[in-house]
């Protein structure tokens, strides 16, 4: 715990929630679009952040995560290369994990209170 209460998820763990989220919602869109039968789907997700980077202790260290590892547990009468395809597919088609994996333009500007 860094801050808080430990009471909620923090911003980064809200983050790859979201991830998890997409990826889940594109692999059970895409199976069903496909005829592809899913029985589970189940996610997980993990950060490796050095918090030398989001304090300021360390200019060389990102503040955010270094990796980002997703398992995808899918159970399915299906191929595992058709599962592999359509995993493939739902990462390609995926907003979080394009926001995530390529530069987006973020415009943060100051707005004071009055």
């Amino acid at each position: 715990m860094l801050l808080g209460t430990n009471q909620g998820a923090n911003a980064v763990e809200l983050l790859l929630a979201a991830l998890t989220s997409c990826l889940s919602v594109g692999v059970a869109y895409n199976a069903a679009a496909r005829g592809i039968e899913i029985e589970e789907l189940r996610m997980e997700v993990s950060g490796d952040i050095d918090l030398h980077g989001f304090l300021g202790l360390s200019e060389s260290i990102r503040p955010g995560c270094q990796t980002i590892d997703v398992g995808c547990h899918i159970k399915s009468p299906a191929s595992d290369s058709t599962i592999a395809d359509l995993l493939e597919y739902a990462q390609h088609t995926s907003p979080v994990l394009d926001m995530i994996r390529n530069p987006t333009p973020v415009h943060v500007k100051f707005l004071r209170l009055s």
